[in-house]
């Protein structure tokens, strides 16, 4: 986003929808410019109230501007401060609110997000475990058939070759004897 969208009459705003909420109210500072005479402190005075009363501004665009009629009113006009009615700035703006429950949802993805890391630690570690179980039993084990069989295969058919040769030995000494004769 660009930071020129987040600028309006001099301040700086930290979301868009905060800054297009001040747009709007810089919009409405310019009609009201335009349709009261200042001159009159009669007017800016009940101007003054009235936008307080109805809570009007919720930016420091709309504060400003209640603060320059406030500062308007005592210095030029002569009110007393305690004559006037005070701006009371809210503990949260409505877009707060927004935010609040979009933090909320946050929290709860983070959290169910948590669970599933979780989940998936004691799985891997699960794995881990029976590899390097499986690892030590190929290693210690030492009848594991599938670790021996070749040299079995191998005892066997060479066992097979001694016997046959042994036999064959004495097929050909038999055959010599009975040639000779």
């Amino acid at each position: 986003m660009e930071k020129e969208t987040l600028i309006v009459d001099g301040f700086v705003f930290s979301t868009y929808k905060e800054a297009q909420i001040a747009v709007k109210e810089k919009q409405n500072i310019e009609v009201i410019r335009t349709r009261t005479s200042f001159s009159d402190s009669n007017a800016v005075f009940e101007l003054y109230t009235k936008l307080i009363e109805r809570n009007m501004f919720k930016t420091m665009v709309g504060y400003s501007f209640l603060f320059e009629l406030r500062h308007l009113l005592t210095t030029e006009f002569g009110y007393d401060e305690t004559e006037l009615p005070t701006v009371k700035l809210p503990g949260r703006m409505e877009y707060d609110k927004v935010s609040e429950i979009n933090q909320g949802k946050k929290e709860a993805q983070i959290q169910e997000l948590l669970l599933i890391k979780k989940r998936m630690t004691i799985v891997i570690v699960a794995l881990a475990v029976m590899v390097l179980s499986m690892f030590v039993i190929a290693a210690v084990n030492p009848n594991v058939g599938y670790l021996n069989t070749e040299k079995k295969i191998l005892n066997k058919y060479s066992a097979w070759e001694e016997d046959l040769k042994q036999r064959e030995q004495a097929v050909k000494e038999k055959e010599e004897q009975f040639n000779t004769k």
